[in-house]
């Protein structure tokens, strides 16, 4: 979105450089599509910690330190395609230079839009129908099994993979909220772009759906501060911190009066 506010102040203001124009079209695009992949990196973490969670070879270092390499080494050689065979031009209606053509323009959306959104829903179905099987099958295991002598240790047993599957399914509705709502925002101006070949669409629904995507990524990031409790102890922290330096003689009273054991509040 920095990217996309740069061209349209440069595209209004100033004379329109064309390789200037490209490269900031090509950095949006390798943007999105980072983006994008890095919901689908999370969604397939999320799928081999519910499906191989004895496996845990993919939560090492080097294998994440590999995962963010590959993503966004896709996120840039993908794009690069329409910049090296210049194909990237200058859109009158959105004010920034993407690939025009309808080939490239739909390789474009459908690797980095289209693509991962199929395999996030995918992923979150196999997972979604993978938590209901194994409850399923542990609590006909446990009925057949509560007549055992080890009754105490298979009541504990389902309290735990209960508490479990409860968070995996909280986690579960938690991304599946952050991909509607990234899909809602980027959704339109990918179908606008797709199916305005006749430049039909106002330039203003343009800039209307250009907003979007900067609303959306404003919503899922407070709804991650909301659901994180680790990023929201930070802020708070940080919060305190920067008001006790704006006001150090309170902060110094209450330091001195809480050994003393008077009530600060």
């Amino acid at each position: 979105m920095i990217s996309v506010t740069i061209a349209l102040q440069y595209s209004m203001n100033h004379y329109i450089n064309m390789e200037l124009c490209r490269i900031i079209g090509y950095l949006i695009s390798s943007f999105c599509h980072g983006i994008m992949y890095s919901y689908l990196l999370v969604s397939i973490n999320r799928f081999l910690n519910a499906l191989f969670c004895l496996h845990k070879c993919y939560l090492s270092m080097k294998f994440i330190i590999f995962e963010i390499i590959l993503q966004w080494f896709l996120a840039f050689l993908i794009p690069s395609i329409p910049l090296f065979l210049n194909q990237i031009e200058f859109q009158i209606k959105p004010r920034f230079c993407s690939a025009r053509k309808p080939f490239y323009m739909t390789l474009g959306i459908f690797t980095g839009f289209f693509l991962p959104v199929i395999f996030i829903t995918v992923f979150n179905l196999i997972i979604y129908f993978h938590i209901n099987k194994l409850r399923t099958d542990f609590r006909l295991s446990f009925r057949q099994k509560q007549k055992c002598e080890l009754n105490k240790f298979y009541q504990i047993s389902d309290c735990l993979h209960n508490r479990q599957n409860k968070q995996n399914v909280k986690l579960l509705h938690q991304f599946s909220a952050f991909s509607y709502v990234f899909v809602i925002g980027w959704g339109f101006f990918a179908c606008i772009s797709i199916f305005d070949l006749n430049d039909t669409v106002p330039e203003s629904i343009y800039l209307i759906t250009l907003s979007f995507p900067a609303v959306s990524l404003f919503i899922i990031t407070l709804m991650i501060i909301k659901w994180n409790k680790s990023i929201k102890t930070s802020i708070f922290t940080l919060f305190n911190a920067t008001s006790r330096r704006e006001h150090p003689t309170s902060a110094t009273t209450v330091q001195l009066s809480a050994p003393l054991g008077f009530n600060c509040n």
